[in-house]
This record gives C-alpha cells, structure tokens and sequence, in this order.
C-alpha cells in the first residue's frame, strides 16, 4: 500500500515540497529583514548615541574653558540642538528655541542624572512624528547643565522606508528559492521515483523500515495471489467440467459466465454468451420464468425440451455481503432419467398385465372345478391349463428376477475367466431336446475364445438367442450358433431360418415386454423379456448386438 500510495502521489509531494520550501524561504527573508533592519538600528542608534557624548563633551570642555563666557561664543557647525539649562531647571540657550518660552527642565530625567552624577542620557519617543531624539547632558564647572540632542528616524519608520527594497529583494531571492527547490526536489523525488524499479536500493536510510515493510507485504500479497489463482482455476476447471450446464447471471439478466455443457445443452457458443443479455439465446418461457423468480429472491426449478432433449433449469440467487448480486442457472439432462421413468411405468403396468393374464386364467379354472360344474371328463383338461398358466407364470417371474439382478453392479468376484466355446456347446445340448419338439435341428461351429465375465450370465444370453430362434422357427428348420475370435474381439452368433423380423421392429426388439407378434408369442409361450434380458448382459459386459434378418431366416451378433 506504500508502494502504491507513493506512486500516485508523486506529483503531490512534488508540488508540497515545492510550496514548503517556497515558504520558508519567504519566512526566511522576511524574518532576516525584520532582524536586519533591527540590528542596523540598534548599532545606528549606539553609534549616534556615543557621536552624542563625544559632542556633549566636546561643548562642555570648550565652555569650560577660561576664554569662553557663554553658550554663544561656541561656533559649532552640525545637526545636533544645544541646550544650557540652569541648575534649577531653567532654560538658559537652546539653539533651536527661543529659551524665555521653554518651560522649565528640572523634571527632564537627563538633567536630573547630570545634576547627581555629573553626566546623564535619555531617548523620547514621537508617537506623531515617528522619530526619536537622545538626549546627553553635562555637568559644567558653573553648575549648570550642558545637553545636547539629536533626533533621527524610528525603526518602524526606517522599516516602512526599506520596504520597497526588501520587496524587491524578496521577490529576487524567492525566483532564486524556487528554481534551486525545484532542483532540489527533482533530486528528492528521483531516488524515490526508481525504488518502483528496484526496491532493493533505498536512496535515504530512513526509507528502509517502509521498504522492508513493503518487500513483506509484496511477498505475502505475491503469495495470495498464487492461491487465489490456484483457487480460481480450481473452480474453472471444475466449472468447464461439469456435466451439468452452468450460467452464471447478473441482476440485468446479464451472462456473466457459463461453461461448455451449457453450450451443448442449450445449443449456443458459450464463448458469445459472457456479456451478453440471456434473452438473446433463450426466449423460452420457462428458462425466463425461473430466471426472474431467482431475481426476486426466490429458487425456482422447470422441465424445457430442446432438440429433443429433456432439461431441468434451476435457477438459485447469488448472494455477497448479505446482498443479492446475481443468479445462478444450473441446466441438467434429465431425458435418460425421464426415459427411465418412462420405461418403469411401462414396465409396472407390463408386468401387472402379463401377471394377470396368467393369474385370471388359473384363477378361472380353479373357480369352475372348485364349484363342482366342471365334468369329470373336463377336470383333467382343466388341470393341464392350470399347469401350463403356472409354467408361464413361473417363467415370468424368473425372467424379472433375472432383469433386476441384472440392473446390480458386478462384483469382482462375479468375473472369471472361461471360454465362451464351452458355454455355447453346453446351450446346444441343453436345448437339443427342445429343438427336437419343435422339429429343429441345432449346431455349433467354435473355436477357443477364453473372455472375462459372468459364465452364468454368459450361459442366458446365449440361451435365450437360441431359445427365440428355436420358438420362432419353422419345421425342419435349423439354429447355429458361431464362436469366432479375432485379434481384439469375441464374436457369437446366433442363426436361425426362422419367419424373420420385419426391419421396422429391429430398434424395438430388446425392448421389455415387447412383441413382433403378440398372439405367436402366447402361443410359444414367450415372455417378452428374452430379447431384453440379452441387452442388459451385453452391456453389461462392454459389448454390443446387432440384428440381420429377412424371408430366410435371423442372425443375431453380439460382438465383445
């Protein structure tokens, strides 16, 4: 802060040493003129004082002499006023004055000393006429008293009268202070100026507590810098990456920030936004509506649809010392989760329907032969249903146990080495049997293909392509399954010569609960939840399937 405070100020302590300097200087000189003329006068005044006393004794030793009978026989060529008074104080000569008028001098405070000690002096001032006469008087050898005065101007007339030249001199010497402050002050104010360059010079010693002063807190501001730059790019980088879509707004509806999943979310160039009022990129309802409600003060939180997708604003009010400055708006990607919700409600009420179906009929039936209105020759007919219901109950439930074992996360135990060859020979043969019922024929063609995983979840996905293909055959119609391994993949197959699937139910096949054909899959007994269940194990695993299907028959891959 001295650094700083000096810097901006350097102008300023130029001008006030400038103005002090040009001050005492003026103090200065008037100061010297006042004692001067004060001095000069008080030397003038003993100088003229004792010029005084030589002339009062130089009269009176001429008085005295034997030759001179009065004050008259004097010749005396000057200034100065001769009086002869009396030793009873009464006016004998005065050279300027007629004696006969001038009022007795017995009071006269130089008479009085003259009379007791042979000599005396004194200085009267004129308050009118501003002078000042001294006064020496003499003894004489007669008695009476000799004096002589002299008048001269006072030191405040003397001052007055120098003034013009003092002012003049003033004025000569302030033009000389200045320049010489200005020289002086530059020489100040440069080593001053150069301590922003280099602090470690300091030009006057008693800079140096300020400098170490200002060196300490140059390496403490320098080291909170640093941590607030870690800090700031700490919650950049965090902001850049997050997954939801940050917008950072002021009172104006002003962007004042936002990182890049709000650019892909919203469909602008997050670059272009900072700085520019939000209703330039949205005018959606929604996004405004709770924009304007965090401005008031209050959280508020809205579903919109852009390009297909589902988001969920949320807009909070930024607070900074108690008074709201801003908005945060956070954008998130609900759609999977709206998907999800979606798939669960369809998937209750699938579930809940394929329930009842069974459930109605084995209730039904059991109803009858409970009542007795069955017919003996019925209730075996009655019974087969009842089982054949149950079975297909048994076998949904299971199929749903399986897709919510499968929505669980993996455990390390659960992986293990295996290959999948084996897997895919023991599915033949142990739906052989099956295939057989239904007048097909099934195969394999493998090679070794050793891969990470769940065997048991292996085991279903390959039984339940075979399964399918087996349950939507035709007679004598034929199953392969193919194990292939390249150089970074494993590849089963599963064929068929099947009825096909048309192409416009292929991206809905995996899908739970759905049917090409609903009233086959009665018939063959399906669930809906084969296809599905496949999927889950498939992605589970980090692989991908396909399907290829048409009049001869359907493939599915599954490509790990």
């Amino acid at each position: 802060m001295s650094v700083i405070r000096l810097v901006n100020d350097k102008v300023k302590l130029r001008k006030k040493l400038l103005k002090r300097f040009a001050v005492v200087a003026t103090v200065s000189i008037l100061l010297t003129a006042v004692f001067m003329t004060a001095a000069f006068w008080l030397l003038f005044s003993k100088q003229e004082s004792s010029e005084l006393k030589t002339l009062a004794y130089t009269i009176s030793n001429i008085y005295n002499t034997d030759n001179i009978s009065s004050v008259d026989d004097v010749i005396f060529d000057g200034d100065a006023r001769i009086t002869l008074i009396a030793s009873d104080g009464t006016v004998l000569y005065d050279s300027e004055s007629d004696a006969e008028n001038m009022p007795n001098h017995a009071d006269r405070p130089e008479f009085v000393e003259a009379i007791e000690k042979g000599s005396g002096s004194s200085s009267r001032m004129s308050a009118t006429l501003n002078t000042n006469t001294c006064y020496y008087a003499v003894k004489t050898q007669d008695g009476n008293v000799l004096r002589v005065s002299k008048t001269y101007d006072s030191i405040v007339y003397v001052f007055i009268r120098t003034i013009p030249m003092i002012v003049c001199i003033v004025v000569v010497v302030f033009a000389i202070c200045i320049i010489l402050s200005r020289f002086a002050t530059r020489k100040i104010i440069e080593p001053i100026e150069n301590m922003s360059q280099n602090l470690e010079n300091t030009p006057y010693e008693e800079l140096e507590p300020i400098v170490k002063t200002i060196n300490s807190q140059q390496k403490e501001i320098k080291k909170q810098v640093r941590k607030l730059q870690l800090e700031r790019d700490k919650i950049n980088t965090l902001i850049q990456n997050m997954s939801e879509g940050f917008i950072l707004i002021d009172m104006d509806k002003n962007v004042l920030m936002s990182n890049n999943s709000a650019n892909k979310l919203v469909g602008a160039d997050v670059s272009k936004m900072e700085g520019k009022r939000l209703l330039e990129y949205s005018r959606n309802e929604t996004v405004n509506e709770c924009v304007d409600s965090a401005i008031k003060g209050t959280g508020m939180s809205g579903d919109i649809t852009i390009n297909g997708r589902v988001l969920q604003i949320i807009t909070n009010p930024v607070y900074s010392n108690n008074k709201q400055n801003g908005v945060i708006c956070i954008i998130i990607d609900v759609s999977e989760k709206k998907k999800a919700e979606k798939m669960r409600r369809e998937f209750t009420a699938n579930v809940t329907h394929e329930l009842k179906t069974p459930l109605t009929s084995i209730s039904g039936y059991a109803e009858i032969i409970a009542s007795g209105l069955a017919r003996p020759d019925d209730v075996q007919g009655f019974a087969r249903r009842i089982h054949k219901e149950s079975g297909r109950l048994l076998t949904l439930i299971g199929d749903i146990i399986k897709l919510s074992q499968l929505d669980e996360t993996l455990s390390e135990e659960e992986y293990v080495s295996f290959d999948i060859a084996g897997v895919a020979n023991e599915v033949a043969e142990d739906l052989r049997t099956n295939a057989e019922k239904h007048d097909v024929t099934i195969s394999t063609e493998t090679e070794k293909a050793v891969i990470k995983g769940n065997r048991n979840q292996f085991y279903e996905l390959i039984y339940n392509l075979c399964d399918n293909a087996i349950r939507y055959n035709r007679p004598n119609g034929s199953v392969k399954i193919t194990v292939q391994k390249t150089d970074k993949n494993c590849i089963i197959k599963v064929s068929d010569t099947g009825i096909g699937i048309p192409e416009k139910h292929h991206k809905r096949i995996f899908e739970r609960f759905y049917r090409v054909d609903k009233s086959r899959s009665k018939e063959t007994g399906g669930t809906g939840l084969g296809l599905a269940i496949v999927k889950h194990i498939t992605e589970r695993h980090g692989g991908s399937i396909s399907v290829e299907s048409g009049q001869d028959g359907t493939t599915f891959t599954v490509v790990f």
